[in-house]
């Protein structure tokens, strides 16, 4: 059979075959004040000659002054690559990040509202589209995102406040994301820091997941098939308890 090979961006850790299975963690339950997550896609995802790009922009709302620091996000994606004869290649990496969140007001019904740093938002992208091989018909990114707050400390933030984290708190999810992955961070940034007060338990999982097809003779190469619009993100309703 012969075997295709990957390009850079598609480099992932692969665990040896004799290698021991990793013990399961299981997250800890941990009491949190009430809060909201609200995640509004920035546009609709788009395809250019540097790669596939998508926006995101989060507020956090609660009846209570939070006292949190950070949206954390635990980041599970499959990168599928769909070839002319059928057959497909997954690769899939695991990530923990962190955006500082920033006080913003207090509205008319006394509840407090948080945002990410002015002029950050989480950019889902992918460089290296267009260097693909010929025999590349599909791309397939399906993300599983988990955000919620807490206090990060440690972490070697950029200076528009986002960074990588080795581990959520309980360490049931861990970083393992190829050098390529956010390359811009990983070249000048470390990857370290540690998370305390988690508000897990109040966490919002939304799912994003785009086709990008090949498009013969344009540029770029790739349009966005599925996914494309404003209603990328899926979260479930929030239910404000007592």
């Amino acid at each position: 059979m012969k075997m295709r090979p990957l390009p850079l961006l598609l480099v992932t850790l692969l665990l040896g075959a004799c290698a021991a299975p990793p013990a399961v963690i299981e997250r800890e339950q941990r009491p949190s004040p009430l809060y909201e997550i609200t995640v509004r896609a920035l546009g609709p995802a788009r395809v250019s000659n540097d790669g596939f790009d998508a926006r995101f922009e989060f507020e956090v709302t609660s009846p209570h002054d939070l006292q949190r620091n950070s949206l954390v996000q635990e980041l599970q994606q499959v990168f599928t690559l769909e070839y002319k004869d059928g057959t497909t290649r997954k690769r899939t990496l695991t990530l923990v990040e962190a955006f500082k969140l920033r006080f913003s007001h207090v509205d008319s019904a006394r509840r407090f509202h948080y945002r990410i740093f002015t002029g950050q938002s989480d950019r889902h992208s992918m460089q290296g589209v267009n260097d693909l091989s010929s025999d590349v018909v599909a791309v397939r990114i399906e993300r599983r995102v988990f955000a919620y707050v807490a206090n990060v400390h440690g972490a070697d933030f950029t200076a528009a406040g986002f960074a990588h984290l080795p581990s959520n708190e309980d360490g049931s999810v861990v970083s393992k994301v190829p050098t390529r992955f956010n390359e811009g961070y990983q070249r000048y940034h470390e990857t370290r820091g540690e998370i305390l007060h988690s508000g897990d338990a109040r966490g919002l999982t939304y799912v994003i997941d785009y086709r990008l097809v090949r498009d013969r003779g344009q540029s770029p190469q790739f349009i966005v098939d599925h996914g494309g619009g404003y209603g990328a993100v899926k979260s479930p309703s929030v239910v404000w308890t007592r």
